[in-house]
């Protein structure tokens, strides 16, 4: 395939078959101006349907009969829960069960999610775990998901609260997936990120629930992006490389992705320095060196480490050189996190850097070996730069 003109932007919609869900993200390389924005909104990365939450009508008034007052409104949603015939008439009854509770004093509201909650009752919802914007839930699969995601709106604290109850058990992953995200909601302190670090450990290590991953589970890794928790990059890794457990695998990548999005540094330097991290990987690891920056001095060496390595094979070098410096992003709605690009401007200034670095590398001796592969990069961004200074 021949380089993108760098006037264009290159949209891509990447799907495949994990665990029997589609698993979903955009990627985008720009290469014009025009900000961060794409048309129509993003979807979240495991979506089972690969696409946001559309309104729809209301089902029959006599689905939805009985029950005026709004005290009894979660007993009424959960008996009609029990035998609404599709998709469409839950996302009806949860639609006014939150009417219901949004009539209601907030602590009000509160009490009645928390008593349901002490019950122990729950009806599923026949929808998919689905985020919308923001980390709110667009649909969820059953009515404690769906009130554990209606409390985190109304009230942090009284979310907090709930959230380390569920958190000390073993409810269900997208229970988890919720209430880790309330928690980081209501309490941003370093002591949060130290309590939610060792409860996404614990999830991501559960192997019941990563036999046969939920969408929230798979969701939960964005906890890991939030927290900064860089000591799993071993564990993700090795997750990455498990062809058993496809969507699992998926997961770790993307979540392998976002840090080093967020901090090239301190995610690149084990994969380099332990090369066995990303055996059978070694692409995808060349996909995450190549989104080094190289005016950091640091991400420059750890670049540096990793072309010199005698190990590295021609199969990843030519992966490495096809991207470098890589400027695709997923695009999607997380759990906690925003969804990171670059702007038009920081990506021209980053290619002229990458451009001037691979000069260095050509009149260096050290990477005499690599001058094919280097000599790619040099054509490609020497034809970026050209271009995005025109006029």
């Amino acid at each position: 395939m021949s380089p993108a003109n760098p006037r264009s932007r290159r949209v891509r919609l990447v799907a495949a078959i994990f665990t029997g869900a589609v698993i979903v993200a955009v990627v985008v390389r720009w290469r014009e101006a025009g900000g961060t924005s794409r048309k129509g909104p993003p979807v979240s990365s495991f979506s089972p349907a690969g696409k946001p939450f559309v309104e729809t009508e209301s089902a029959p008034a006599a689905r939805r009969s009985g029950g005026t007052d709004n005290e009894d409104g979660i007993e009424l949603a959960f008996t009609q829960l029990a035998t609404a015939k599709n998709a469409e008439e839950s996302r009806a009854i949860l639609r006014e069960l939150r009417d219901r509770l949004g009539a209601l004093p907030p602590e009000s509201a509160i009490r009645i999610v928390t008593t349901f909650f002490a019950s122990q009752q729950d009806a599923g919802t026949q929808l998919d775990f689905t985020l919308a914007q923001g980390g709110k839930l667009a649909d969820a699969p059953t009515l404690r998901v769906f009130l554990l995601d209606y409390l985190g709106q109304i009230d942090a604290q009284a979310a907090r609260e709930l959230a380390v109850q569920v958190l000390g058990t073993k409810s269900s992953p997208d229970e988890w997936a919720v209430s880790l995200r309330n928690y980081a909601w209501a309490d941003p302190s370093a002591e949060s990120h130290a309590f939610l670090r060792e409860r996404t450990r614990e999830l991501i290590r559960n192997d019941a629930w990563r036999e046969k991953p939920s969408v929230g589970y798979l969701e939960a890794f964005d906890v890991i992006v939030h927290t900064q928790d860089f000591d799993l990059v071993p564990d993700l890794a090795k997750l990455a490389r498990d062809r058993d457990s496809r969507g699992v695998a998926y997961a770790a990548y993307l979540t392998l992705d976002r840090l080093t999005l967020a901090a090239p540094a301190r995610a690149l330097a084990p994969l380099v320095d332990r090369p066995e991290l990303m055996t059978g990987r070694e692409k995808t690891r060349a996909n995450f060196v190549a989104r080094a920056d190289v005016r950091d001095p640091e991400q420059a060496m750890i670049v540096e480490r990793y072309l010199i390595d005698e190990g590295r094979t021609a199969e990843e070098l030519e992966t490495f050189s096809g991207i470098f410096p890589n400027a695709n992003y997923m695009v999607s709605n997380n759990l906690l996190t925003p969804t990171v690009t670059l702007s038009r401007n920081e990506l021209m200034q980053r290619d002229q850097a990458s451009l001037t670095k691979v000069g260095e590398w050509l009149n260096d001796p050290r990477f005499e070996r690599l001058r094919p592969h280097l000599t790619i990069i040099q054509d490609r961004l020497r034809t970026f730069v050209s271009q995005t200074s025109t006029p």
